[in-house]
């Protein structure tokens, strides 16, 4: 999409203007709220737009509820099959397959505000920015615990609630704001994708933050749009501190996953730089263990300490294939 407004029902040869993407995998029910809520989703005449569904593998009904909606969806609603499993894959193949000139993302467990998608083609027009983040709140399947304060659920947000709020105005990074987005509500322009590279499909898990990092690092203009609303359903399930223990640990496991091996590291495991992380990160924990800080803070430690020793138990369990790599390759450069 150009930096100019798009004039009232201009279109262009061979491409739209935004392609929401929709990456899913056995949640043909919730798919079908999201796409439902997306029907009264007003481009206002200003742009043109397309919805893509990205079938993950699923063996549920999802085909079978896009193709029903798809006969009376008011824009094109296209179904992709993308059969390797992982939400990066989805993406990918995703924006290959779109026809739009800013890819929007959002997830399959959701409802959409009925601004939402014009809000962030706003924002992204006005501010002739490359990338934009909105608002996603939580929407509550069954009533949540009591210990879920305000200011839990804002470090929730970063601990698997998937659910992103920077407040109420406009932020800009090119104004040093902070404006990292959550997957569930994102959008990139094709142009700037095709400099940034795809998602990192190595990442089953933070592949968003690491996308956002990539963008900040190539200079991309990003906004967070606050009237850009989506709710995200939240399930009981995800609402304990089993849940929360578990989700920390993969994730640190999939954040291994993606630390490079050098020779240097068949000594010391880790990148020395992140024993430095690992030490500090146990430091603030055994500190809010004894300085007896509320319950919130010992236990959002003990979190971070979790991922942590998900890392160090991946990294320990490619140690041995490592050698081979490592040597092999120091072989061939030989």
């Amino acid at each position: 999409m150009s930096d100019t407004p798009v004039a009232p029902n201009e279109t262009r040869r061979g491409v739209l203007d935004v392609s929401v993407i929709i990456p899913t995998r056995n949640r043909a029910e919730s798919l079908r709220d999201t796409l439902e809520s997306l029907k009264a989703q007003g481009a206002h005449g200003r742009f043109t737009h397309e919805v893509v569904v990205v079938d993950n593998g699923s063996v549920d009904q999802t085909r079978q509820v896009v193709d029903a909606l798809g006969r009376s969806f008011p824009v094109p609603l296209r179904y992709v099959l993308e059969l390797n499993v992982g939400r990066p894959y989805a993406l990918n193949t995703g924006m290959r397959q779109a026809a739009g000139e800013l890819f929007v993302i959002t997830d399959d467990d959701v409802l959409l505000h009925p601004d939402w998608l014009f809000a962030l083609w706003s924002s992204i027009t006005e501010e002739r920015a490359e990338a934009a983040a909105g608002r996603i709140v939580p929407r509550w399947l069954s009533a949540p615990p009591a210990w879920l304060t305000d200011d839990v659920r804002r470090d929730l947000n970063r601990t698997g609630l998937g659910c992103l709020d920077h407040g109420p105005r406009r932020l800009r990074t090119w104004a040093g704001d902070d404006c990292r987005w959550v997957g569930g509500n994102m959008a990139i322009r094709r142009e700037a994708m095709a400099r940034v590279g795809g998602f990192d499909e190595r990442m089953i898990r933070g592949q968003d933050s690491e996308y956002y990092e990539r963008c900040l690092a190539a200079g991309l203009r990003i906004v967070y749009e606050p009237a850009a609303v989506v709710a995200h359903l939240i399930g009981p399930d995800r609402l304990t501190l089993q849940y929360l223990r578990q989700w920390r640990h993969r994730q640190g496991v999939f954040e291994a996953r993606r630390i490079p091996w050098k020779p240097l590291h068949l000594i010391t495991v880790m990148p020395l730089w992140r024993w430095a992380v690992s030490l500090r990160i146990i430091g603030r924990w055994v500190a809010a263990t004894l300085l007896g800080r509320s319950w919130w803070q010992r236990f959002y430690c003990e979190l971070k300490v979790r991922e942590e020793a998900g890392v160090w138990g991946e990294r320990l369990r490619q140690w041995p294939r490592a050698w081979w790599v490592v040597r092999c390759g120091q072989n061939r450069s030989a």
